[in-house]
């Protein structure tokens, strides 16, 4: 079927190029229309215009592109086109060839906004076809507002030669040596894929360590010549008070770091030989993960994205510090962004801004918490309302409030699994009645270090759970012989991991768990519930994963080692099932 409006205003491109009169466009659109054949087609045949002039004026066959993330894009063809239009027509400039632009675009096929971007740039227009997501975090990137503060990499490479006795720290912070080992440890942070990075005083000088894949990597040592200038260099990068030694601080700042736009949120404390400095690493790659790159399941991903969609209801984030929590929900706002929404949140800190949403941090110290900013939001109209933790009975009522007065609330706590995300709510004294009509689901998670696929090998099952007899017993009877284990080569250096996964179990409110709620019941009978009403467990997902080859055994140890802590030895009965 001929897209009529589409051709309608391709001709109109083309009167504007003076490719063919006005007669002419009538005349072959009137035509079409009467044959029911393509009026450009026709214009080609007739002579008007050569198909040349149809190509520059629709922009040509798209391109279809994965992913913009490993493209090396020039911040000033970034910037060729104004934020304004770009996030207005959801196109991101790429790259020029001679005459051409290459522009990133949900909707390769909008030739109205290929035109606007031609006369606005001069150049011809190439569409490259790139999924939302990517468009979306190309721009937080290279259209922040933010201040960035520049980590020059031109200055003197080497921090030798720095004397002591030095009289104003300030200025020794602000020679070259020091901003260049100052940029070369976050560039280096950013480039190995660093969470965190550990800047550590020792009675001799510097510790500095890696946090990688949730492991801290063996540490480099500096000497004391530099420490109290490097210490300075990052208070003030941070916007921490220099003079200030006695005290805890917290700072942050935004960064350009290996083409990627990086917020730093760092913190220090004082010790007993000096400041200890952690940096945490927030980079905007990490928030436009889609559920599928998290490591979800097709069926979790449908799940969660259904649970999304409902207009009212809590639905809870748990797992230990580090597990990825602030990622899913994270995650989950980008899925609802898209949507005419009026989304609210409040954050302790806020990670990363999200552009559309409408976001706020809690302030304690002045008695505006989480709580009160729930109660602040709902006289803002939301649909969505985002509490970052949910710490304490005040701020869970508050969310459960919210869930059921018509809104859909998304908050996240610290709990083992999904069954004790219920238990503890309910244990921090929040009214079973509330979690029973409120609560809608909760998704426990973990993070597991995913096996390098560069240097994957398979490993029979006994070389790698001797010691393990249990967990081997469980493997042999889901008849898995041979696991996935990385060897160490250059790209996981020497690790034989490569960044993460996660591991989920989702459960939903059936009736049946809501009912329990309301009755004395302990945690191993909702858990047991849960599974019978289809939850698949963590260990289940792990033992998924594993077969799969995307973990190792690390991953089922791991897991298998905190069950049995938490519930003891039976916890084994649950895992693999």
């Amino acid at each position: 079927m001929i897209d009529w409006e589409r051709e309608q205003s391709i001709l109109r491109i083309l009167l504007r190029q003076k490719a063919l009169t006005t007669e002419q466009a009538r005349e072959v659109y009137q035509d079409g229309m009467r044959e029911d054949l393509s009026a450009l087609e026709m214009g080609v045949q007739r002579g008007y215009f050569t198909h040349e002039q149809l190509r520059e004026a629709t922009g040509g066959e798209a391109d279809d592109v994965a992913s913009l993330r490993d493209r090396d894009i020039d911040p000033q063809v970034a910037n060729i086109i104004e934020p304004s239009v770009g996030r207005r027509l959801r196109a991101f400039p790429v790259a020029i060839r001679q005459d051409v632009i290459e522009v990133a675009m949900s909707d390769p096929d909008n030739v109205t906004a290929i035109d606007e971007i031609r006369r606005q740039t001069g150049y011809r227009v190439q569409p490259l076809r790139v999924a939302d997501p990517e468009i979306a975090w190309a721009m937080d990137t290279f259209w922040s507002s933010a201040e960035i503060i520049d980590l020059d990499e031109r200055v003197a490479a080497r921090a030798e030669g720095l004397s002591e006795g030095v009289d104003k720290i300030a200025d020794l912070s602000d020679a070259p040596a020091v901003v260049q080992l100052a940029s070369t440890l976050i560039t280096q942070g950013v480039k190995n894929g660093a969470s965190d990075i550990h800047v550590e005083t020792e009675r001799e000088g510097l510790r500095i360590r890696y946090r990688i894949d949730g492991v801290l990597g063996p540490p480099n040592r500096l000497p004391g010549t530099i420490k109290d200038a490097l210490l300075s260099r990052l208070k003030i990068m941070a916007g921490m008070d220099i003079g200030e030694s006695r005290r805890p601080q917290d700072g942050r700042f935004t960064t350009q770091a290996a083409g990627r736009r990086i917020d730093v949120r760092a913190a220090l404390r004082p010790t007993a030989y000096g400041e200890n400095i952690v940096m945490r690493l927030l980079d905007k790659n990490r928030l436009y993960i889609t559920f599928e790159q998290l490591g979800m399941s097709s069926p979790l991903q449908q799940q969660m994205e259904a649970l999304l969609k409902a207009s009212r209801g809590l639905i809870n984030i748990v797992g230990g510090t580090g597990s990825g929590k602030s990622t899913t929900l994270y995650s989950a706002l980008h899925y609802l962004r898209g949507a005419s929404l009026n989304i609210e949140t409040v954050e302790d800190p806020i990670e990363y801004q999200l552009e559309g949403i409408n976001q706020s941090f809690s302030r304690p110290d002045i008695g505006v918490g989480f709580a009160e900013h729930v109660k602040a939001m709902m006289r803002q109209d939301p649909d969505v309302v985002m509490v970052g933790e949910a710490r304490d009975s005040v701020t869970v009522e508050a969310a459960f409030q919210a869930a059921l007065t018509g809104h859909l609330v998304l908050t996240s706590m610290h709990a083992n699994d999904a069954p004790a995300a219920v238990t503890r709510m309910l244990q921090m004294g929040v009214e079973p009645y509330l979690v029973s009509s409120g609560l809608r689901a909760v998704l426990a998670q973990r993070l597991a270090r995913r096996v390098c696929p560069d240097c994957k090998v398979s490993r029979k099952v006994e070389e790698v759970l001797g010691e393990a007899p249990a967990l081997l017993k469980r493997l042999t009877e889901h008849r898995i012989s041979v696991v996935a284990a990385g060897t160490g080569c250059e790209r996981c250096r020497g690790t034989g991991f490569l960044g993460r996964i996660g591991l989920f179990e989702l459960m939903r409110m059936t009736p049946k768990l809501k009912e329990m709620v309301l009755g004395d019941v302990d945690e191993q009978a909702m858990r047991h519930a849960a599974v019978s009403e289809g939850m698949v467990q963590l260990s289940q997902d792990a033992m998924a994963k594993l077969r799969s080859g995307m973990v190792g055994v690390e991953a089922l140890l791991s897991l298998y080692a905190d069950l049995s802590t938490e519930y003891g030895d039976e916890a084994i009965d649950f895992v693999g099932r």
